[in-house]
């Protein structure tokens, strides 16, 4: 019988309202949406983002320190029977504040994107780095990787660059990463090991100045892609041109209801599995915004859903996709939902998981 594992990265250093624990993992019932404690891995400093190759069996985290020139990618092995992490090796990031990690298609390759909130010019001071995985799991050091301000970048520019995801394209072609700082989704050829960060023959697609594009994904079809704006409060939706690398923004939606005027910053954005419902995350109005996906990949509101906590950095819609867990940073710890799989529609169950600083959430199947 398969086993559900929810892998959360906590806050851990610096930490507000309370000190994290590492990583936690709990048993997962996609039947109730309960979660129980099975293991903590402690021995690692704000694991703020995590990613995982359920096939290989494998954890991999980033440790956000902004007090640190560069920060580190970490790789783990998961016991498929119990959920427990074993420490495989870490890499430099070649960047400060280390806050996503993004596989290619085929799991062969992860890129860090960091945020950098070191002094301007501080070394090494990439937004972007790629690395081989190895066959046992663990990482390579970065082969490549790319800055995209100054003198040394790919496009110099003198805005603030601020890296924050990189995801690779489903035809495994482009790496996209969408810098908050220059309003911009930077487009890379995907490398082979050992070669450089090539720019796409388009190599960028520009957001409206001060939007701060923060994470994106892909349709399932693979023809449309989704981004959320961090500074104001949107969700654009993107057609994507395979030939070029280059993106078509077809529509710009807000993420707060009207006459809402107090601050807020958008964090997550996903797709359900089946491709008809959006959701986005709201830090302020404290929500999980709701769309659903017209057959030309356009959206429209659904509503919104209070996320019982404060500061929802991330969420995780479940395996099953019955259940969505919140991972509200700020105050609140974990909330779950129930989703309504033909409607898309939230409903809070009332059970809590009492976490000082979750910042990500992931699931695996084991089994």
């Amino acid at each position: 019988m398969s086993k559900i594992f929810a892998f959360v990265g906590n806050q851990n250093r610096n930490a507000l309202p309370g000190e994290g624990k590492g990583i936690s993992v709990f048993h997962f019932n996609d039947q109730t949406g309960d979660m129980t404690l099975v293991s903590e891995y402690l021995p690692i400093d704000n694991p703020g983002y995590l990613a995982i190759d359920e096939k290989n069996r494998r954890l991999y985290a980033a440790v956000e320190i902004p007090a640190w020139n560069e920060n580190m990618a970490v790789a783990f092995d998961i016991d498929p029977s119990t959920g427990v992490l074993s420490y495989i090796n870490m890499q430099p990031t070649l960047g400060n504040t280390t806050c996503h990690l993004g596989f290619d298609q085929t799991g062969a390759m992860i890129f860090a994107s960091n945020y950098t909130v070191a002094g301007l010019g501080a070394r090494p001071g990439n937004a972007v780095a790629a690395f081989a995985i190895r066959g046992d799991g663990g990482l390579e050091p970065a082969f490549a990787a790319a800055i995209h301000e100054g003198k040394s970048a790919i496009l110099p520019t003198k805005k603030r660059q601020h890296g924050h995801c990189a995801v690779v394209s489903p035809d495994n072609r482009y790496v996209f990463v969408c810098d908050l700082g220059l309003d911009r989704i930077m487009a890379y050829v995907l490398p082979k090991k050992g070669e450089g960060l090539a720019l796409a023959p388009i190599p960028f697609t520009q957001l409206p100045d001060g939007a701060g594009p923060r994470h994106m994904t892909f349709h399932p079809s693979g023809k449309i892609a989704y981004v959320i704006n961090e500074l104001n409060s949107t969700v654009s939706v993107l057609h994507y041109s395979p030939e070029n690398a280059g993106f078509t923004i077809s529509q710009t939606v807000p993420t707060l209801p009207e006459g809402f005027s107090d601050t807020n910053t958008c964090a997550e954005i996903a797709v359900s599995a089946d491709g008809r419902f959006l959701y986005g995350s709201n830090r302020g109005h404290n929500s999980i915004v709701s769309y659903a996906i017209a057959d030309n990949g356009s959206i429209s509101l659904i509503g919104w859903t209070p996320s019982h906590g404060i500061g929802p950095r991330n969420f995780s819609i479940d395996p099953s996709g019955k259940f969505m867990l919140v991972a509200n940073q700020k105050g609140g710890g974990i909330a779950i939902f129930k989703r309504s799989i033909e409607t898309g529609a939230l409903q809070d169950t009332g059970k809590r998981v009492a976490l000082q600083s979750p910042m990500r959430i992931v699931f695996g199947t084991f089994g």
